[in-house]
């Protein structure tokens, strides 16, 4: 069995028996899943900080929960959708796959555990008691495993992708580069929320600090994954995902002509 935290320089290698990393097509597709998953962490924090000019603004991304216009929906649908996106992400390794389900159910977790509970009569009060804490931990949960993708499961090299000089190829340096830059944003972004939380003080309430450093962390979140996606095959692509785009799309175009000719 293979285990799901690798950080050595063997980390991750994709497995050719393994369907996710044999297939073209499907490597393409998690590519664009992995873009989607990018596009909607970004555009969490976006929609939020633009909808507060509309209602209020809160002191954590959070607590937008209890926003009864709107981004309160925006918030659970969001961290669901992301929940459900990581769910199905594959990777080329089933350690990669198993990673990214346990980070599908700490998004839902954050989802589904307001932070100060449901405040609703028909809620256990044991539960109730729980929800904060158990939001926490999904959070701690989600943005450290995104960090470890950042750091260890992104950054990992195959053979296809190196140079004559057995150096990685330019695009796979330049997207190296952004994957430690956001897995460092979202370490730095983690400890300024745990000052903000530990705090509780004005200071800290007045700064929105714990609101800017989640909304930063989601940012490098977003970035790190679009990253993995290639932007859905547009930029820093190797040789060989430009090989896998060109069968993705023959399979899309042979799929069309059969679904014609039915």
């Amino acid at each position: 069995m293979e285990m799901p935290l690798e950080i050595g320089p063997e980390r991750y290698r994709r497995n050719d028996a393994y369907i996710y990393a044999r297939d073209g097509k499907l490597r393409f597709d998690q590519r664009r899943l992995a873009s989607l998953v990018g596009y909607v962490a970004f555009g969490l924090p976006t929609t939020l900080i633009v909808g507060s000019f509309l209602t209020q603004h809160r002191t954590s991304i959070s607590g937008y929960y209890y926003e009864t216009f709107l981004l309160g929906d925006v918030f659970v649908g969001a961290l669901i959708f992301v929940g459900a996106l990581l769910l199905s992400y594959r990777g080329w390794t089933p350690s990669v796959a198993l990673l990214a389900t346990m980070a599908g159910f700490a998004a839902t977790g954050v989802a589904i555990f307001p932070t100060r509970g449901w405040q609703a009569e028909i809620v256990p009060a044991w539960l109730e008691a729980a929800s904060p804490l158990l939001h926490l931990a999904s959070a701690a949960l989600l943005f450290s495993l995104l960090a470890f993708f950042c750091f260890f499961v992104f950054t990992k090299v195959d053979p296809d992708q190196l140079e004559e000089d057995a150096q990685p190829c330019q695009s796979k340096r330049m997207r190296d580069r952004i994957y430690r830059i956001c897995g460092t944003v979202i370490v730095a972004s983690m400890a300024a929320i745990a000052i903000g939380l530990a705090a509780d003080q004005d200071w800290a309430n007045t700064l929105r600090l714990v609101f800017w450093s989640e909304t930063v962390a989601l940012f490098a979140f977003g970035v790190s994954w679009m990253t993995q996606g290639r932007l859905s095959g547009k930029i820093l692509m190797d040789p060989g995902d430009i090989r896998d785009r060109k069968v993705a799309h023959k399979s899309e175009e042979l799929a069309e002509i059969v679904e014609d000719a039915g």
